[in-house]
């Protein structure tokens, strides 16, 4: 079926065209593992940052998790890039979650070096700039497009950025957390880095603990990996990690005010 005399088709602008380009030159994933997460502790101490006036919020706590999960298990951390491998001294996450921008991550530096307390303005400031930072980068590209006004030049020179460590860090981060608090499940299938998590709302599902039944806040985590990075048995081990720290004690320590000593040992 053809389109309609209502329809109205136009095309992108030539800043957005390099986005465009960017994904389709963009190399699909590997393969993906999943598993539910009980959150019902980490959202109680969301609670009691808000009742305590800090506005946390759950890509707060995946950013962080997942920062945690990476320097506990450092061999999870790594990109290829054509014949190199880069294992990063930091944790650069991109986050991709629905907000004032969608044509690429906000990313967030040195979420490793940063407490759970700390990282919540640092990320909120990004977020809140994102907007205007996305402004000038189409701007930029607008700029530049003059230079590759066709779509092959462009997929040409994102091609060979592409394979530059620098420009994959400075676009997606060292790792990338997509949220979208609206679904239930999230895949990630076109990203930048070695892996990335995908994260839907938390909803109250019913589940077996011990000899009972109980309602339990869950959300279900998919660890969407490069398998020239890495296989599927690292990435079900890399996802693991991230769901024992979402359910483990060391974000409700740093919720409270009180780094945990892992958090002091990340420094």
């Amino acid at each position: 079926m053809g389109p309609s005399s209502s329809d109205r088709i136009e095309r992108i602008s030539p800043g957005e065209r390099w986005f465009a380009d960017a994904r389709a030159v963009a190399d699909p994933s590997g393969g993906f593992t999943q598993r539910l997460v009980d959150m019902t502790e980490a959202m109680s101490w969301l609670e009691g940052m808000r009742a305590a006036g800090i506005l946390a919020t759950v890509p707060h706590l995946l950013l962080r998790a997942a920062a945690i999960a990476l320097v506990r298990a450092p061999a999870l951390h790594q990109t290829v890039c054509g014949y190199e491998k880069l294992s990063p001294a930091g944790v650069d996450i991109g986050l991709a979650m629905p907000g004032p921008t969608t044509l690429a991550p906000i990313v967030i530096p040195a979420v490793d070096a940063q407490p759970l307390r700390a990282l919540i303005p640092i990320v909120d400031r990004a977020i809140a700039s994102a907007q205007e930072a996305e402004a000038r980068s189409l701007a930029s590209l607008r700029r530049i497009g003059r230079f590759a006004p066709f779509g092959f030049v462009r997929r040409f020179v994102l091609r060979w950025m592409q394979k530059r460590f620098w420009f994959r860090r400075r676009v997606a981060g060292t790792f990338q957390v997509t949220f979208a608090p609206t679904a239930d499940l999230v895949v990630p299938m076109r990203f930048y880095t070695g892996s990335t998590l995908g994260a839907g709302r938390v909803r109250d599902v019913v589940v077996a603990i011990g000899a009972g039944l109980e309602v339990r806040r869950m959300m279900t985590l998919t660890l969407v990996a490069d398998h020239v990075a890495m296989d599927g048995l690292r990435a079900s081990t890399l996802l693991n990690e991230i769901a024992a720290v979402l359910e483990g004690g060391d974000l409700g320590a740093e919720a409270r005010g009180r780094e945990a000593p892992l958090a002091l040992a990340l420094r």
